[in-house]
């Protein structure tokens, strides 16, 4: 009656059993340290996006806070932006001038033989001299080559040519704006073309050592009168209609006169502090809620028996509730918590700094850890 094969499979049952229990313990040591993890990586993301100063969204950055808006009484005549380290502005533009490039016109009919507008000189030829490039006429030329031909030849001497049909123009300028633009003009043998250049662009024509008619025409440059907010004007000349001037960017549209002024913009600044709280709450709601939730009962990890009856489904189903409460009262985690609290809020001379700014730690007992934020009080507190 001695049942040796009995008692040979119930040692194997007791042995399998321990060495279930040992895997299963083996595997909440793994989830847990999972879960440390996925807690310090969110920790470092968090820090790295919001508590770095190189961070487009640092909260710890001077400029976070120190944006402004600049309105203008009229867009259509200037505009500016500052940037950071910009300080406040109340300026009255008067703008007289705009910057404008060296240029001169032709007045050219497109219906007519382009060789007939530029005619002939004495040795037979037709040309137009602008800086030292040579631009020659010719009998099967139209105001469409003659462009060609100017923007193609004088592509390297920063100048450009183009023909209006509604005022009957070839335009040549200088794509560089300012008084230091100019453009060395010179007609060969045709005083009636030099004459007509001059009178339709109010330039003068000399004569050059070959008897050719030489003109130069130059750039503008902006010209503006600025009153700040105690009256005192200020005249400026720039050679662009765009600048920067103690860290503001203006951008001159049109001539007239129109107001500037600072406002500090905390839209963007309040944005962000939403956005790190929000972020942050949602760390310290996670990190509070793996300490507090309660382990359900009859979920012990699975065994490898236990895995080949179940589906793919069924396992993450029963591993996702094994997992709750494996962290319950986690010393580590608790003071994780505690030491967030305390950088955060220190002594009671920040807390009630933080106050002011609207920032506050959360009244309500199930939600350890988090701060609460009034975007009005912040706002206020930053203008």
């Amino acid at each position: 009656n001695f049942d040796m094969e009995g008692i040979i499979e119930a040692s194997m049952i007791r042995d399998k059993e321990k060495v279930d229990k040992a895997k299963q313990e083996q595997q909440i040591v793994k989830w847990k340290q999972e879960i440390y993890r996925n807690v310090i990586q969110e920790s470092k993301d968090l820090y790295d996006k919001y508590l770095s100063v190189n961070s487009p969204n640092s909260i710890v950055s001077e400029k976070a806070y120190s944006s402004t808006r600049i309105t203008s009484s009229d867009e259509s005549i200037i505009v500016a932006k500052g940037s950071a380290g910009a300080e406040k502005i109340n300026y009255q533009f008067a703008v007289s001038q705009m910057a404008e490039p060296a240029k001169f016109t032709i007045k050219l009919n497109s219906s007519e033989p382009i060789v007939q507008q530029f005619p002939p000189n004495a040795s037979g030829a037709s040309s137009l001299t602008i800086g030292d490039v040579n631009i020659p006429i010719s009998e099967q030329d139209t105001t469409s080559t003659i462009v060609s031909k100017i923007n193609s030849l004088c592509a390297d001497n920063d100048i450009k040519a183009s023909y209006s049909e509604m005022t009957g123009e070839l335009i040549i300028s200088r794509k560089q704006t300012g008084s230091s633009s100019d453009i060395n003009l010179r007609v060969i043998g045709n005083d009636n073309l030099a004459q007509q250049i001059a009178n339709d662009n109010g330039i003068t024509f000399i004569n050059d050592a070959g008897g050719n008619k030489v003109a130069n025409v130059y750039g503008k440059n902006l010209e503006a009168d600025v009153t700040d907010e105690h009256g005192r004007v200020t005249h400026i000349s720039k050679e662009q209609n765009s600048f920067n001037i103690d860290n503001i960017d203006y951008n001159v549209n049109s001539k007239g006169t129109a107001k500037l002024t600072s406002v500090t913009d905390t839209e963007e600044a309040v944005k962000n502090m939403q956005a790190f709280v929000d972020d942050y709450n949602k760390l310290m709601d996670k990190v509070y809620g793996l300490v507090t939730t309660k382990k359900p009962k009859d979920y012990p990890p699975l065994t490898d028996a236990q895995k080949e009856d179940m589906t793919t489904e069924e396992i993450e189903k029963w591993e996702k509730k094994a997992k709750e409460g494996i962290l319950r009262n986690d010393d580590e985690l608790r003071g994780f918590v505690e030491d967030i609290q305390s950088a955060f809020f220190g002594d009671g001379k920040n807390i009630i700094a933080l106050r002011k700014l609207g920032i506050n730690e959360s009244e309500n007992y199930n939600k350890k850890g988090q701060i609460s934020f009034n975007a009005d009080t912040f706002s206020k507190a930053l203008i």
